[in-house]
């Protein structure tokens, strides 16, 4: 039978190696974690370091001719009613057409842009003073009023004990208007675009000539869709090459060799040219003396400058 001085003993032997065997899985623990994470922070410490990158930009530009002549044509016609409004809009835009397929332009290359009816107000607005602030009140027209809205030296104000205000009265503009409905407007967008790059002239006296009241908003030579794609492709591959060069050279002068690409941009710029804008006729066309022979109208293209860029990032190697 034990003694209870041996169990004290054993007892005490028995905390002594628990203690002992959690130092040792502590101290294992440690070993384990501290052995695995000195890769890892040389890894995290090894891609720090940047990759050495140039950035270089291409361009290509070519000149080239138009092959699609852009004109924007507007028929617009008043009558008391939307109905009547509408109807006058269809015949007049019948002649407008007319004259167009007499022109040579084909009934493909014609097309509505927009068409809309909306009401005429009468115009009848005039401007009222807004009210005094105290003694402080806006110029009169008898006080040097500008009209408009404005007011003399930016705003200056009038009392009666002085010529100058002791503060500034910024006013803005006020208006009346009777707002009433006498009429609608029916206006026809007609946007027409012709391969025959030389037939502006001859459009526009064929619509003259129809008695064809309508006002030519806009006109300019452009692309078709097929030939700006071609040009497209082979400009961007031009400025393609050209960055790579200019790369090349860089990498050369710096003792380097160009890596993989790591980015590129492109853009690609055409601008349209802009001929005729707001060339209005009235009703009766284009006024022409009776005594002179009718002269031909001429519409000369010119050519557009069409461009091509890039933007590319190489990594470089030594």
């Amino acid at each position: 039978m034990m003694k209870m001085g041996d169990q004290y003993v054993l007892d005490r032997m028995t905390v002594l190696l628990s203690v002992a065997l959690i130092v040792v899985l502590v101290a294992g623990a440690t070993y384990v974690f501290t052995s695995n994470a000195q890769p890892a922070g040389q890894n995290a410490t090894a891609n720090l370091t940047e990759i050495p990158k140039i950035s270089v930009s291409g361009e290509a530009t070519r000149t080239v001719s138009p092959d699609l002549l852009i004109m924007g044509i507007a028929v617009e016609t008043e009558n008391e009613t939307a109905s009547g409004a509408e109807s006058a809009n269809a015949r007049m835009t019948a002649k407008v057409k007319s004259a167009l397929l007499a022109a040579g332009v084909q009934e493909s290359e014609i097309e509505t842009a927009s068409y809309y009816t909306y009401p005429v107000y009468n115009d009848s607005c005039y401007y009222y003073p807004p009210p005094c602030r105290g003694d402080i009140c806006p110029m009169t027209a008898e006080e040097g009023y500008a009209g408009e809205g404005a007011y003399a030296d930016s705003g200056v104000a009038y009392t009666e004990d002085s010529m100058i205000a002791p503060e500034i009265y910024p006013v803005p503009p006020s208006y009346r208007c009777d707002q009433q409905i006498i009429g609608y407007r029916a206006t026809h967008s007609i946007m027409v675009k012709t391969s025959n790059i030389y037939n502006g002239g001859e459009i526009i006296d064929s619509i003259s000539a129809a008695n064809a009241s309508a006002r030519f908003d806009y006109q300019y030579y452009s692309l078709k869709d097929e030939t700006r794609i071609r040009y497209e492709n082979e400009l961007a591959g031009a400025a393609a090459q050209s960055a790579r060069s200019k790369a090349q050279s860089i990498a050369s002068g710096l003792g380097a060799q160009l890596g993989r690409i790591v980015d590129i941009q492109t853009n690609y710029y055409y601008p349209p040219y802009y001929g005729m804008k707001d060339y209005s006729m009235a009703e009766g066309g284009m006024a022409i003396s009776a005594s002179a022979e009718p002269i031909a109208t001429e519409i000369f293209p010119q050519d557009l400058t069409i461009s091509s860029s890039i933007y590319v990032t190489f990594e470089i190697t030594q």
